[in-house]
């Protein structure tokens, strides 16, 4: 291993399974996965990982907060003229990361949602002229604290879903550098979007195509016209504050569901749509703060698992289990008896995630990688072919 004044570039090899829990019986998994893992940095640098080829060379590079790291080596760029790096015990002013070309000129820009309740802004990518990026603060106040980055209304363009500042979205308009056109779906009667908020979705709940918006205390329903506001609101208890809410069928039965994690304390939960209404089901209690996790089919089997993982100090040592190994894992769906059961398989043990984290083939090789960033520092794991 060698230190540089980007930080550890440590390189080690690891396979799931070896550390892992079953959470409940089922099939074995067709193979053992097995992961790379790469410290890009040890620096505290952003609560948010992203991927995009920011220096235009057809590799995707990870950015988190006010740098990225060039693939294939990994040497950091600045974003900012003073690349930002936070204290463990503190905050980040980047909570979460997104990738976007948001003046469509070809070229990856940086979307940075700031602390909670402040200010959403982007950086321009300068392309080969290099140098620092220009900032535009587009977004003055952006409540809650896992906004989402989704084409929300299906017209091809990426929307912020957050409390801008009621619970809403957010989208750029002719001009991206100019203050963003905001939306705000809930009524009066409804949940009320602090600063401090935990728990934000997107899906189709009611299967009519359309994607609805989840918070813990229920759904808003998409109107055909999704400019048309209040949306409709059902209330359903979602339980403790979480963060990002994923719907998806995992009973199988035609109907959606909702899963859930603990932002702070401990559990991740499955929240099934029955016709009688919904009913929860515990996953996993093994550890605490799972603060941000992604639908994906790591194994390739057409299944949709999950990954998540902990967020390393997210309340600076205050949260129960704060000490415990900072655990990234994948949850492994399979079914028993018309059920959905899932297997953990731990990734890593000292890493974890922060509030938002990328799920995507990074080489190209059909292989879903993972990149992420928190107080332990920016990290990528490569998913290494069977046959090597």
């Amino acid at each position: 291993m060698s230190i540089s004044k980007h930080g550890l570039r440590l390189v080690v090899l690891l396979t799931c399974g070896l550390l892992g829990w079953q959470a409940a019986p089922g099939e074995e998994s067709s193979r053992p996965l097995r992961f790379r893992k790469t410290q890009l940095d040890t620096a505290f640098r952003s609560e948010g990982a992203t991927v995009g080829d920011f220096n235009g060379n057809g590799r995707l590079d990870i950015a988190a907060g006010s740098v990225y790291y060039a693939a294939p080596d990994w040497e950091m760029a600045p974003v900012t003229e003073e690349p930002r790096e936070f204290p463990v015990i503190g905050y980040s002013n980047a909570f979460l990361c997104f990738t976007s070309d948001l003046n469509r000129n070809g070229r990856d820009d940086l979307v940075v949602v700031g602390f909670p309740g402040q200010e959403t802004r982007w950086y321009e990518n300068p392309g080969a002229a290099g140098g620092a990026w220009n900032r535009y603060d587009v977004i003055p106040v952006t409540n809650g604290e896992n906004p989402l980055w989704v084409d929300l209304t299906g017209d091809g363009q990426q929307e912020l879903v957050a409390g801008v500042p009621e619970m809403g979205w957010a989208r750029p308009g002719e001009d991206p550098t100019e203050p963003w056109e905001t939306v705000i779906v809930s009524g009066p009667d409804d949940p009320r979007i602090g600063r401090y908020y935990h728990g934000f979705g997107v899906g189709d709940v009611n299967g009519n195509g359309r994607l609805d918006i989840l918070v813990r205390e229920g759904w808003w329903e998409a109107p055909e016209d999704r400019t048309q506001v209040p949306w409709t609101f059902h209330r359903v208890d979602f339980g403790p504050p979480c963060a990002q809410m994923l719907v998806y069928d995992f009973d199988g039965d035609g109907r959606p569901d909702v899963l859930t994690t603990s932002a702070h304390q401990y559990g991740i939960w499955w929240h099934q749509q029955t016709e009688e209404g919904w009913v929860t089901h515990e996953i996993d209690r093994s550890f605490s703060q799972t603060h941000a996790v992604v639908l994906a089919d790591i194994n390739g089997n057409g299944r949709m698992d999950f990954v998540t993982g902990k967020r390393y100090y997210a309340h600076n040592g205050n949260d129960p289990g704060a000490d415990d190994p900072a655990l990234l894992c994948w949850y492994e769906l399979q079914h028993e008896e018309g059920q959905p059961v899932w297997t953990r398989h731990v990734i890593d043990d000292d890493s974890g995630v922060g509030m938002h984290f990328e799920v995507v083939d990074m080489t190209g090789n059909g292989l879903l990688d993972i990149a992420t960033a928190n107080k332990k520092g920016v990290f990528y794991f490569e998913q290494i072919p069977a046959e090597d």
